[in-house]
Protein backbone atom coordinates (compact mmCIF):
# COMPACT_ATOMS: atom_id res chain seq x y z
CA UNK A 1 0.00 0.00 0.00
CA UNK A 2 3.13 2.56 -0.81
CA UNK A 3 0.72 3.98 -3.20
CA UNK A 4 -1.63 5.23 -0.73
CA UNK A 5 -2.11 8.58 0.38
CA UNK A 6 -1.50 9.72 3.80
CA UNK A 7 -3.53 12.87 5.55
CA UNK A 8 -0.95 14.19 8.39
CA UNK A 9 -3.04 15.71 11.02
CA UNK A 10 -2.16 18.12 14.50
CA UNK A 11 -4.58 19.63 16.41
CA UNK A 12 -4.95 22.17 19.06
CA UNK A 13 -8.27 22.11 21.57
CA UNK A 14 -9.76 23.50 24.49
CA UNK A 15 -8.95 20.24 26.87
CA UNK A 16 -7.63 17.01 26.79
CA UNK A 17 -10.68 14.59 26.11
CA UNK A 18 -13.37 15.39 22.96
CA UNK A 19 -16.46 15.01 25.20
CA UNK A 20 -15.95 18.18 26.70
CA UNK A 21 -13.46 20.12 24.69
CA UNK A 22 -12.91 21.84 20.92
CA UNK A 23 -10.44 22.12 18.53
CA UNK A 24 -8.63 25.56 18.30
CA UNK A 25 -6.50 25.01 15.39
CA UNK A 26 -6.19 22.52 12.87
CA UNK A 27 -3.42 21.72 10.19
CA UNK A 28 -3.71 18.82 7.58
CA UNK A 29 -0.92 17.97 5.18
CA UNK A 30 -0.99 15.53 2.09
CA UNK A 31 1.33 13.59 1.87
CA UNK A 32 1.64 11.14 -1.02
CA UNK A 33 4.97 8.74 0.26
CA UNK A 34 7.08 11.53 -1.79
CA UNK A 35 6.15 15.08 -0.86
CA UNK A 36 3.49 17.28 0.38
CA UNK A 37 0.43 17.36 -2.34
CA UNK A 38 -2.05 20.01 -0.46
CA UNK A 39 -2.06 21.65 2.90
CA UNK A 40 -4.64 23.31 4.74
CA UNK A 41 -4.17 25.22 8.29
CA UNK A 42 -6.83 26.97 10.36
CA UNK A 43 -7.88 28.57 13.33
CA UNK A 44 -10.88 27.37 14.58
CA UNK A 45 -13.57 29.44 16.83
CA UNK A 46 -14.68 26.60 20.12
CA UNK A 47 -17.49 28.77 21.15
CA UNK A 48 -16.03 28.23 24.78
CA UNK A 49 -13.14 29.81 26.57
CA UNK A 50 -9.83 28.51 26.02
CA UNK A 51 -8.31 27.74 29.54
CA UNK A 52 -5.08 29.92 30.74
CA UNK A 53 -3.52 26.71 30.69
CA UNK A 54 -3.78 26.28 27.36
CA UNK A 55 -3.09 29.64 26.72
CA UNK A 56 0.07 29.02 27.91
CA UNK A 57 1.26 26.38 26.55
CA UNK A 58 -0.25 27.38 22.76
CA UNK A 59 0.08 30.44 22.59
CA UNK A 60 -3.70 31.18 21.18
CA UNK A 61 -6.03 33.13 23.01
CA UNK A 62 -9.74 33.83 23.20
CA UNK A 63 -9.34 37.09 20.89
CA UNK A 64 -6.84 34.87 18.44
CA UNK A 65 -10.17 32.94 17.57
CA UNK A 66 -13.00 35.17 18.08
CA UNK A 67 -13.42 36.40 14.11
CA UNK A 68 -12.03 32.35 12.95
CA UNK A 69 -14.36 30.07 11.41
CA UNK A 70 -16.44 27.66 13.87
CA UNK A 71 -15.72 23.72 13.36
CA UNK A 72 -19.15 23.39 10.94
CA UNK A 73 -17.93 26.32 8.65
CA UNK A 74 -14.79 24.23 7.89
CA UNK A 75 -16.12 20.88 8.51
CA UNK A 76 -16.59 19.84 4.34
CA UNK A 77 -13.09 21.41 3.58
CA UNK A 78 -11.79 19.19 6.75
CA UNK A 79 -14.02 15.89 5.48
CA UNK A 80 -12.92 16.23 1.81
CA UNK A 81 -8.74 16.00 3.01
CA UNK A 82 -9.41 13.21 5.48
CA UNK A 83 -11.70 11.24 3.13
CA UNK A 84 -10.14 8.04 1.85
CA UNK A 85 -6.71 8.89 3.24
CA UNK A 86 -4.98 7.53 6.21
CA UNK A 87 -4.63 9.35 8.97
CA UNK A 88 -1.76 10.11 10.60
CA UNK A 89 -0.95 11.58 13.91
CA UNK A 90 1.15 11.85 16.52
CA UNK A 91 0.05 10.11 19.70
CA UNK A 92 -2.89 9.42 16.92
CA UNK A 93 -5.99 8.38 19.32
CA UNK A 94 -6.11 11.93 20.54
CA UNK A 95 -6.53 13.69 17.12
CA UNK A 96 -8.89 11.35 15.51
CA UNK A 97 -10.97 11.22 18.79
CA UNK A 98 -11.87 14.99 18.50
CA UNK A 99 -11.86 14.84 14.67
CA UNK A 100 -14.01 12.27 14.39
CA UNK A 101 -16.47 13.50 17.24
CA UNK A 102 -16.37 17.13 15.65
CA UNK A 103 -17.06 16.07 12.25
CA UNK A 104 -20.14 13.70 13.43
CA UNK A 105 -21.33 16.59 15.42
CA UNK A 106 -21.64 18.36 12.11
CA UNK A 107 -23.17 16.00 10.34
CA UNK A 108 -20.31 14.09 8.59
CA UNK A 109 -19.56 10.24 8.76
CA UNK A 110 -16.51 9.73 8.62
CA UNK A 111 -14.24 6.84 9.81
CA UNK A 112 -10.23 6.20 8.91
CA UNK A 113 -7.99 4.13 9.24
CA UNK A 114 -5.03 5.23 11.38
CA UNK A 115 -1.48 5.43 11.53
CA UNK A 116 0.60 6.66 15.18
CA UNK A 117 4.02 8.09 14.09
CA UNK A 118 4.60 7.77 18.18
CA UNK A 119 4.33 3.65 17.99
CA UNK A 120 6.28 3.49 14.07
CA UNK A 121 8.55 5.47 15.37
CA UNK A 122 9.07 3.16 18.51
CA UNK A 123 9.79 0.54 15.60
CA UNK A 124 11.33 2.64 13.77
CA UNK A 125 14.13 3.83 15.36
CA UNK A 126 14.62 1.71 18.70
CA UNK A 127 16.58 2.77 21.73
CA UNK A 128 15.64 6.30 21.68
CA UNK A 129 15.45 8.31 25.24
CA UNK A 130 12.07 9.90 24.53
CA UNK A 131 9.18 9.24 21.95
CA UNK A 132 7.50 12.95 22.21
CA UNK A 133 7.52 14.98 18.98
CA UNK A 134 9.87 17.36 20.67
CA UNK A 135 12.79 14.71 21.89
CA UNK A 136 12.34 12.72 18.57
CA UNK A 137 12.60 15.63 16.81
CA UNK A 138 15.70 16.20 18.81
CA UNK A 139 17.18 12.92 18.26
CA UNK A 140 16.79 12.78 14.58
CA UNK A 141 17.95 16.29 13.63
CA UNK A 142 14.59 17.46 12.52
CA UNK A 143 13.51 21.25 12.54
CA UNK A 144 10.48 21.86 14.57
CA UNK A 145 9.40 25.52 14.92
CA UNK A 146 6.10 27.21 16.29
CA UNK A 147 6.07 23.92 19.07
CA UNK A 148 2.28 23.58 20.04
CA UNK A 149 0.66 24.84 17.07
CA UNK A 150 -1.12 22.98 15.04
CA UNK A 151 0.87 23.51 11.63
CA UNK A 152 4.39 23.60 13.23
CA UNK A 153 3.49 20.09 15.00
CA UNK A 154 1.98 18.86 11.95
CA UNK A 155 5.12 20.37 9.36
CA UNK A 156 6.92 18.25 11.81
CA UNK A 157 5.10 14.92 11.90
CA UNK A 158 5.68 14.88 8.37
CA UNK A 159 9.27 14.87 8.07
CA UNK A 160 9.46 12.24 11.24
CA UNK A 161 6.82 10.23 8.89
CA UNK A 162 8.63 10.48 5.86
CA UNK A 163 12.09 9.62 7.58
CA UNK A 164 9.94 6.33 9.23
CA UNK A 165 8.48 6.09 5.79
CA UNK A 166 12.25 5.48 3.87
CA UNK A 167 13.59 3.46 6.75
CA UNK A 168 10.44 0.82 6.90
CA UNK A 169 12.72 -1.88 5.73
CA UNK A 170 10.30 -4.25 7.59
CA UNK A 171 7.09 -3.09 5.97
CA UNK A 172 5.72 -2.08 9.06
CA UNK A 173 3.77 0.85 7.72
CA UNK A 174 2.19 -2.01 5.37
CA UNK A 175 1.22 -4.12 8.44
CA UNK A 176 -0.17 -1.66 10.65
CA UNK A 177 -2.89 -0.51 7.83
CA UNK A 178 -3.71 -3.33 6.94
CA UNK A 179 -8.09 -3.66 8.08
CA UNK A 180 -8.66 -4.04 11.59
CA UNK A 181 -5.18 -4.29 12.43
CA UNK A 182 -4.82 -4.71 16.12
CA UNK A 183 -2.25 -3.00 17.48
CA UNK A 184 -3.48 0.81 16.23
CA UNK A 185 -5.79 -0.02 18.69
CA UNK A 186 -3.71 -0.38 21.59
CA UNK A 187 -2.38 3.09 23.48
CA UNK A 188 0.85 4.62 21.82
CA UNK A 189 2.74 3.49 25.00
CA UNK A 190 2.39 0.08 24.94
CA UNK A 191 5.30 -1.73 22.99
CA UNK A 192 3.78 -4.06 20.47
CA UNK A 193 6.04 -7.09 21.98
CA UNK A 194 4.21 -6.71 25.11
CA UNK A 195 0.26 -7.16 23.08
CA UNK A 196 1.82 -9.98 21.19
CA UNK A 197 3.10 -12.09 24.68
CA UNK A 198 -0.82 -12.06 25.67
CA UNK A 199 -2.43 -15.38 25.41
CA UNK A 200 -6.06 -16.38 24.06
CA UNK A 201 -6.52 -17.93 27.13
CA UNK A 202 -8.20 -17.89 30.49
CA UNK A 203 -6.91 -15.71 33.26
CA UNK A 204 -6.23 -12.46 34.50
CA UNK A 205 -5.08 -9.01 32.87
CA UNK A 206 -3.30 -6.08 34.67
CA UNK A 207 -3.12 -2.20 33.86
CA UNK A 208 -0.57 -0.54 35.07
CA UNK A 209 0.37 3.37 34.91
CA UNK A 210 4.19 4.52 33.86
CA UNK A 211 4.93 4.42 38.05
CA UNK A 212 3.99 0.64 37.79
CA UNK A 213 1.14 0.85 39.80
CA UNK A 214 -2.49 -1.16 39.15
CA UNK A 215 -4.95 1.02 37.49
CA UNK A 216 -7.28 -2.06 36.75
CA UNK A 217 -7.89 -5.89 37.20
CA UNK A 218 -10.25 -7.65 34.54
CA UNK A 219 -10.50 -11.20 34.26
CA UNK A 220 -11.58 -12.94 30.60
CA UNK A 221 -12.09 -16.46 28.92
CA UNK A 222 -9.69 -14.97 26.02
CA UNK A 223 -7.47 -12.60 27.61
CA UNK A 224 -6.32 -11.09 24.38
CA UNK A 225 -9.67 -10.43 22.80
CA UNK A 226 -10.68 -8.36 26.56
CA UNK A 227 -7.68 -6.55 26.42
CA UNK A 228 -8.45 -5.41 22.81
CA UNK A 229 -12.47 -4.63 23.86
CA UNK A 230 -10.60 -1.92 25.90
CA UNK A 231 -9.57 0.41 23.16
CA UNK A 232 -12.35 -0.39 20.50
CA UNK A 233 -15.38 2.19 19.85
CA UNK A 234 -15.27 5.91 20.09
CA UNK A 235 -16.09 6.65 23.57
CA UNK A 236 -14.94 10.17 24.60
CA UNK A 237 -15.65 10.25 28.04
CA UNK A 238 -13.11 11.66 30.17
CA UNK A 239 -12.68 8.45 32.33
CA UNK A 240 -12.04 6.48 29.54
CA UNK A 241 -10.15 8.60 28.03
CA UNK A 242 -7.92 9.13 31.73
CA UNK A 243 -8.13 5.26 31.95
CA UNK A 244 -6.70 4.79 28.17
CA UNK A 245 -3.96 7.62 29.05
CA UNK A 246 -2.64 6.21 31.71
CA UNK A 247 -2.14 3.04 30.64
CA UNK A 248 1.63 2.33 30.39
CA UNK A 249 1.68 -1.62 30.79
CA UNK A 250 -0.24 -4.76 30.93
CA UNK A 251 0.58 -7.86 32.57
CA UNK A 252 -1.43 -11.08 32.54
CA UNK A 253 -1.33 -14.47 34.38
CA UNK A 254 -3.22 -17.11 32.83
CA UNK A 255 -6.01 -18.98 35.00
CA UNK A 256 -6.66 -23.06 33.04
CA UNK A 257 -10.09 -22.34 34.27
CA UNK A 258 -12.91 -19.58 34.67
CA UNK A 259 -13.50 -19.80 37.96
CA UNK A 260 -9.88 -19.64 38.66
CA UNK A 261 -9.91 -16.60 37.09
CA UNK A 262 -12.74 -15.10 38.72
CA UNK A 263 -11.38 -16.13 41.99
CA UNK A 264 -7.93 -14.73 40.67
CA UNK A 265 -9.62 -11.26 39.91
CA UNK A 266 -11.66 -10.80 42.82
CA UNK A 267 -7.95 -11.64 45.17
CA UNK A 268 -6.26 -8.52 43.17
CA UNK A 269 -8.85 -6.02 43.60
CA UNK A 270 -9.13 -7.01 47.35
CA UNK A 271 -5.54 -6.61 47.52
CA UNK A 272 -4.96 -3.52 45.55
CA UNK A 273 -8.31 -1.46 44.84
CA UNK A 274 -7.06 -0.61 41.51
CA UNK A 275 -8.84 2.96 41.07
CA UNK A 276 -10.65 2.11 37.52
CA UNK A 277 -12.26 -1.15 39.03
CA UNK A 278 -15.25 0.41 40.64
CA UNK A 279 -16.83 -0.36 44.24
CA UNK A 280 -17.92 -3.73 42.55
CA UNK A 281 -21.40 -4.57 44.72
CA UNK A 282 -21.19 -8.36 44.05
CA UNK A 283 -18.14 -8.41 46.16
CA UNK A 284 -20.51 -8.14 48.92
CA UNK A 285 -23.53 -10.11 50.79
CA UNK A 286 -26.95 -8.34 50.47
CA UNK A 287 -28.71 -10.07 53.24
CA UNK A 288 -27.72 -11.31 56.58
CA UNK A 289 -28.85 -13.67 59.94
CA UNK A 290 -28.66 -11.60 62.61
CA UNK A 291 -30.43 -12.31 66.18
CA UNK A 292 -31.96 -10.34 69.18
CA UNK A 293 -33.51 -10.04 72.10
CA UNK A 294 -37.55 -8.72 71.90
CA UNK A 295 -39.45 -7.06 74.79
CA UNK A 296 -40.66 -10.28 76.38
CA UNK A 297 -37.00 -11.79 76.25
CA UNK A 298 -37.25 -14.47 73.47
CA UNK A 299 -33.99 -14.48 71.33
CA UNK A 300 -35.39 -13.79 67.75
CA UNK A 301 -33.37 -14.91 64.51
CA UNK A 302 -34.51 -12.05 61.91
CA UNK A 303 -33.39 -11.73 57.91
CA UNK A 304 -32.02 -8.10 57.59
CA UNK A 305 -30.43 -6.18 54.23
CA UNK A 306 -26.42 -5.58 55.56
CA UNK A 307 -25.78 -2.01 55.73
CA UNK A 308 -23.21 -0.08 57.62
CA UNK A 309 -22.34 -1.56 61.16
CA UNK A 310 -24.59 -4.71 60.49
CA UNK A 311 -22.21 -7.57 61.43
CA UNK A 312 -24.73 -10.78 60.64
CA UNK A 313 -24.46 -14.16 61.45
CA UNK A 314 -24.48 -15.56 58.37
CA UNK A 315 -24.61 -14.06 55.44
CA UNK A 316 -27.00 -14.65 51.62
CA UNK A 317 -26.73 -13.39 48.39
CA UNK A 318 -30.45 -13.96 47.45
CA UNK A 319 -33.40 -14.06 49.95
CA UNK A 320 -34.80 -17.65 48.18
CA UNK A 321 -31.40 -18.33 49.44
CA UNK A 322 -31.41 -16.82 53.24
CA UNK A 323 -35.27 -18.25 53.30
CA UNK A 324 -34.38 -21.79 52.59
CA UNK A 325 -31.71 -21.43 55.25
CA UNK A 326 -33.57 -20.34 57.77
CA UNK A 327 -36.48 -23.02 57.44
CA UNK A 328 -33.81 -25.32 57.69
CA UNK A 329 -32.39 -24.10 61.13
CA UNK A 330 -36.04 -23.42 62.69
CA UNK A 331 -36.60 -27.00 61.60
CA UNK A 332 -33.32 -29.16 62.68
CA UNK A 333 -33.78 -26.80 66.10
CA UNK A 334 -37.21 -26.87 66.62
CA UNK A 335 -37.01 -23.49 66.80
CA UNK A 336 -41.02 -21.10 66.49
CA UNK A 337 -42.03 -19.67 63.32
CA UNK A 338 -43.36 -16.98 65.21
CA UNK A 339 -40.42 -15.94 66.91
CA UNK A 340 -38.85 -15.99 63.00
CA UNK A 341 -38.25 -12.91 60.93
CA UNK A 342 -37.98 -13.89 57.06
CA UNK A 343 -37.27 -10.86 54.73
CA UNK A 344 -40.28 -9.45 53.25
CA UNK A 345 -42.35 -11.96 54.58
CA UNK A 346 -45.50 -9.83 53.85
CA UNK A 347 -46.95 -9.40 57.39
CA UNK A 348 -46.59 -6.00 58.89
CA UNK A 349 -45.84 -5.70 62.39
CA UNK A 350 -49.15 -5.42 64.26
CA UNK A 351 -49.86 -8.89 61.78
CA UNK A 352 -47.45 -10.76 63.42
CA UNK A 353 -47.83 -9.65 66.70
CA UNK A 354 -51.47 -10.80 66.71
CA UNK A 355 -50.63 -13.99 65.47
CA UNK A 356 -48.02 -14.44 68.43
CA UNK A 357 -50.94 -13.49 70.78
CA UNK A 358 -53.04 -16.47 69.52
CA UNK A 359 -51.10 -18.70 71.29
CA UNK A 360 -49.11 -19.59 74.26
CA UNK A 361 -45.58 -19.16 73.32
CA UNK A 362 -42.73 -21.81 74.48
CA UNK A 363 -40.93 -21.03 77.83
CA UNK A 364 -38.67 -18.18 76.96
CA UNK A 365 -35.56 -19.91 78.80
CA UNK A 366 -36.23 -23.16 77.06
CA UNK A 367 -36.51 -21.84 73.76
CA UNK A 368 -33.58 -19.24 73.95
CA UNK A 369 -31.40 -22.45 75.11
CA UNK A 370 -32.45 -24.42 71.53
CA UNK A 371 -31.92 -20.54 69.54
CA UNK A 372 -28.45 -20.22 71.22
CA UNK A 373 -27.80 -23.18 70.41
CA UNK A 374 -28.65 -22.79 66.95
CA UNK A 375 -26.68 -19.72 66.82
CA UNK A 376 -23.29 -21.73 68.65
CA UNK A 377 -23.58 -24.56 65.87
CA UNK A 378 -23.99 -22.07 62.80
CA UNK A 379 -20.69 -20.37 64.22
CA UNK A 380 -18.77 -24.00 64.63
CA UNK A 381 -20.03 -24.91 60.99
CA UNK A 382 -16.75 -25.52 59.03
CA UNK A 383 -16.17 -27.24 56.24
CA UNK A 384 -13.25 -27.50 54.59
CA UNK A 385 -12.43 -28.95 51.21
CA UNK A 386 -10.10 -28.85 47.94
CA UNK A 387 -11.24 -28.26 44.03
CA UNK A 388 -8.90 -29.47 41.96
CA UNK A 389 -9.82 -28.80 37.74
CA UNK A 390 -7.70 -28.87 34.91
CA UNK A 391 -4.50 -26.43 35.36
CA UNK A 392 -2.43 -23.41 32.60
CA UNK A 393 -1.15 -26.67 30.76
CA UNK A 394 -1.05 -30.40 30.26
CA UNK A 395 1.30 -30.80 32.82
CA UNK A 396 -0.46 -29.65 35.49
CA UNK A 397 -3.87 -28.91 37.54
CA UNK A 398 -5.15 -26.36 39.37
CA UNK A 399 -6.81 -26.45 43.09
CA UNK A 400 -8.69 -23.88 44.98
CA UNK A 401 -8.70 -24.64 49.34
CA UNK A 402 -12.07 -23.92 50.53
CA UNK A 403 -10.54 -23.78 54.60
CA UNK A 404 -13.87 -23.36 57.46
CA UNK A 405 -16.29 -22.08 55.26
CA UNK A 406 -13.43 -19.37 53.10
CA UNK A 407 -11.56 -19.53 50.05
CA UNK A 408 -8.23 -19.97 51.76
CA UNK A 409 -5.64 -20.49 48.43
CA UNK A 410 -4.91 -20.44 44.97
CA UNK A 411 -2.64 -22.51 43.03
CA UNK A 412 -1.07 -25.12 40.81
CA UNK A 413 0.30 -28.02 41.13
CA UNK A 414 2.29 -30.97 39.00
CA UNK A 415 -0.23 -33.51 37.75
CA UNK A 416 1.75 -36.43 39.13
CA UNK A 417 1.27 -34.90 42.56
CA UNK A 418 -0.74 -36.44 45.27
CA UNK A 419 -1.82 -34.04 47.46
CA UNK A 420 -1.64 -35.70 50.96
CA UNK A 421 -1.79 -32.72 53.11
CA UNK A 422 -2.36 -29.16 51.60
CA UNK A 423 -1.19 -27.23 54.20
CA UNK A 424 2.28 -28.18 53.02
CA UNK A 425 1.72 -27.17 49.50
CA UNK A 426 0.40 -23.66 49.69
CA UNK A 427 2.87 -21.01 50.54
CA UNK A 428 2.28 -17.18 50.87
CA UNK A 429 1.89 -16.26 47.53
CA UNK A 430 -1.23 -18.46 47.12
CA UNK A 431 -3.32 -17.16 50.20
CA UNK A 432 -5.85 -15.05 48.84
CA UNK A 433 -8.05 -12.08 51.04
CA UNK A 434 -11.63 -13.73 50.15
CA UNK A 435 -15.47 -12.25 50.78
CA UNK A 436 -18.58 -13.41 50.59
CA UNK A 437 -18.61 -13.45 46.92
CA UNK A 438 -15.31 -15.45 46.29
CA UNK A 439 -16.68 -17.85 48.96
CA UNK A 440 -20.11 -18.39 47.39
CA UNK A 441 -18.49 -19.07 43.56
CA UNK A 442 -16.38 -22.12 45.05
CA UNK A 443 -19.07 -23.19 47.05
CA UNK A 444 -21.71 -23.22 44.07
CA UNK A 445 -18.91 -24.98 41.84
CA UNK A 446 -18.13 -27.31 44.62
CA UNK A 447 -22.24 -28.24 44.53
CA UNK A 448 -21.82 -28.45 41.00
CA UNK A 449 -19.24 -30.60 40.61
CA UNK A 450 -19.10 -32.89 43.02
CA UNK A 451 -16.81 -35.16 41.32
CA UNK A 452 -13.85 -32.64 41.65
CA UNK A 453 -13.79 -32.32 45.27
CA UNK A 454 -11.90 -33.55 47.97
CA UNK A 455 -12.92 -33.57 50.97
CA UNK A 456 -10.89 -32.52 54.28
CA UNK A 457 -13.62 -32.21 57.19
CA UNK A 458 -17.13 -31.65 57.62
CA UNK A 459 -18.87 -30.89 60.30
CA UNK A 460 -23.09 -30.68 59.87
CA UNK A 461 -25.11 -28.45 61.04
Amino acid sequence: MKEAQFAIVDIETTGSYAAASQITEVAIFIFDGKEIIEEFSTLINPLQPIPFHIQALTGINDEMVQDAPTFPEVAERIFDLLQNRIFVAHNVHFDYSFLLASLKSAGYDWKAQRLCTVRLARRTFKGLPSYSLGKLCQSLGITLTDRHRAAGDARATVTLFQRIYENDTENFINKAIQANAKEQRLPTNIPTEVFESIPGTAGVYIFKNSSGKIIYVGKAINIKKRVISHFTGNNQGLRRQNFINEIADIEFRESGTELMALLMECDLIKKHWPIYNRALKKYEAKYGLISYEDQKGYLRLSICQIRKHVYPHYAFNTVHESTQFLMRLVKQHELDYRLISFFNAGNSTKERTEAINQSELPAVESYNSRANQALENLINFKRSYIIIDRGRNTSEKSYIYFKDNKVHALGFIDNEMEIQDIEEIICQENLVISNYYMNNLADNYAQAFPSKIMHIKEIAL
